[in-house]
């Protein structure tokens, strides 16, 4: 199983200057590293959390189409599209009217409609794919006030320790961050 970002988030979940804020940080020399630094930081919270804060379009891939099958990505806004490489190895789209996506479940479930079957699918890896639509929103305000808060002190760990080189001296990531991402964190992934 591979999961791709087709369109990434258009904002992050924590601006420049709130990072800097928090950071205390006054001047502009260091804008560019910070910058780097929150996508970072989101990035790692949101594959440890099993979550997309900003609305992200993926492509989730399989080798196949199980009767029943979890996203690896929380909340759910939409399935696009679910493909497949037929037998003759075309890529079709497969019909909604086959399938029922469970959005209310944490991680959504994508299962067989009732009295359906899946197409033959291409015994190939990677013949499968899940085009799907994750995130709280559009917005950073949409993203919940505990996740941006856990991103902003990965941010300050990430920033405080970037000349970290030897591995013997690397910190765990903070307590705080894993107890801010766990009140969501979906426990599958």
């Amino acid at each position: 199983m591979a999961l791709k970002v087709v369109t990434p988030p258009a904002v992050e979940p924590v601006t420049l200057q709130e990072a800097k804020d928090h950071l205390r940080v006054d001047t502009a020399n260091e804008d560019a590293l910070i910058s780097q630094t929150i996508v970072a930081a989101r990035k790692w919270c949101e594959v440890y959390s099993g979550l997309a804060f900003v609305t992200t379009v993926f492509d989730y891939y399989g080798d196949r189409l199980p009767a029943l099958f979890e996203l690896p990505r929380a909340p759910l806004q939409s399935v696009e599209s679910i493909k497949h490489l037929d037998a003759d190895g075309v890529l079709q789209t497969v019909s909604s009217s086959v399938y029922r996506v469970d959005a209310i479940s944490a991680p959504a479930r994508i299962a067989l409609g009732y009295g359906q079957y899946w197409p033959d699918t291409q015994d190939v890896v990677n013949s499968v794919v899940v085009r799907f639509t994750a995130g709280y929103g559009d917005a950073a305000a949409d993203v919940p006030e505990n996740l941006r808060q856990a991103i902003l002190i990965m941010t300050a760990e990430l920033y405080e320790q970037r000349q970290q080189s030897v591995a013997q001296t690397l910190q765990q990531v903070p307590f705080t961050v894993r107890a801010l991402l766990d009140t969501d964190r979906v426990a599958s992934f």
